[in-house]
């Protein structure tokens, strides 16, 4: 009795499984899909006088193709579209009883006859951004397309799709915007210290007379390093010339500018232009009541002289000229100069570079 209950209720499950099943199954069988028409452009913004060939499908009927208003655009028999003049309308497709209506834009072209920057050089330090804004000329210009950014040093600078710039590593980068068939571009300088006060030029016409004073922007580590934060001399040359950076540095003597309270270690970086390649002589404007003090120059991190010693010019303001024993050799370009302070003990004005044939 028992086994032959179990058989039946086996039996029924089977069956009301087997009811849903084939239900399920018919009701899928009878879901219609509803027919439409597919354009390959969902809108169309186009100039006056500008054509364009749309595409319906499935492909293998026969559509019909109608504009709701011909003084915007007119559309032919296969779906071929003409813009004929400034406003807004519609084209429609249909196969039978199925439409599909594809909204359309008209505007009178705008010729652009050039593309302006805002800037056409920019100087960063690592990191830095700086935006560039371009401008079509004339400024209604509608065609030409989207503005497209570029640079050809992606290790220097990099540039987004809205012009900003980023200085990525010191160096010389060229940032370039294209629009239509014009372009511009910005010449972008990275460095981490840039001249105070320059150009300072070497060439063989005249000496450079350098004031040490107009050492690098940037800051104490990149231009710079003093060994306390205070400023001993009291002057404030470089904050009323626009650098905040640089007031830890020890200057005094408004009339004619020196920098004291020299310490071990600290030093001070000059960048120079030097456009004629080849040697120079350099002569150091010091004073020191002793023979204590001493320094070597360095160009671009290279130590170019030794271990130099300052003469005794017997007394903290009798400035006298110190011929550096060694001649730099540097070739035409930019090149960082750094006066090192090995034993401070001197107070320093100025520095002369001299081109020896």
């Amino acid at each position: 009795m028992k086994k032959n209950m179990k058989s039946m209720v086996l039996r029924f499950v089977v069956l009301v499984s087997s009811a849903l099943l084939t239900a399920n199954c018919n009701e899928y069988e009878r879901t219609d899909a509803t027919p439409s028409i597919y354009v390959d452009h969902m809108t169309l913004k186009l100039f006056a006088g500008e054509t364009i060939q749309l595409q319906a499908s499935p492909t293998g009927s026969t559509y019909t193709w109608t504009c709701e208003d011909s003084e915007v655009a007119t559309v032919s028999s296969s779906g071929f579209v003409t813009a004929t003049g400034p406003g807004t309308t519609n084209i429609a497709v249909a196969d039978g009883t199925v439409r599909t209506s594809v909204p359309v834009t008209v505007v009178n072209r705008i010729a652009m006859t050039g593309l302006s920057l805002n800037i056409r050089s920019v100087e960063l330090t690592p990191g830095a951004k700086r935006s560039v804004v371009a401008v079509r000329i004339p400024e209604n210009a509608n065609d030409g397309g989207a503005f497209l950014w570029s640079t050809d040093n992606i290790d220097v600078a990099t540039v987004n799709s809205v012009g900003d710039i980023t200085g990525i590593s010191e160096g010389e980068a060229v940032v370039a915007c294209r629009c239509g068939s014009f372009s511009e571009t910005v010449r972008v300088s990275v460095a981490f210290t840039r001249p105070f006060k320059g150009p300072h030029i070497l060439s063989s016409e005249t000496p450079c007379v350098l004031p040490m004073v107009n050492f690098d922007l940037g800051g104490d580590g990149y231009a710079f390093h003093d060994a306390d934060t205070g400023n001993s001399g009291g002057l404030t040359y470089r904050a009323n010339n626009g650098d905040n950076a640089g007031g830890a540095v020890d200057m005094e003597n408004a009339a004619n500018p020196n920098i004291g309270w020299t310490s071990d270690g600290e030093w001070l970086q000059y960048t120079v232009d030097v456009r004629t390649g080849g040697r120079y002589s350099v002569e150091v404007e010091q004073a020191s009541p002793n023979s204590d003090g001493s320094f070597r120059i360095e160009v671009d991190g290279a130590d170019r002289t030794g271990v130099v010693p300052a003469s005794n010019t017997g007394g903290w303001s009798a400035f006298g000229w110190d011929a550096v024993p060694a001649l730099l050799n540097m070739s035409e370009g930019t090149h960082k100069i750094k006066y090192y302070f090995v034993h401070g003990a001197h107070n320093i004005r100025t520095l002369r570079f001299t081109y020896v044939p």
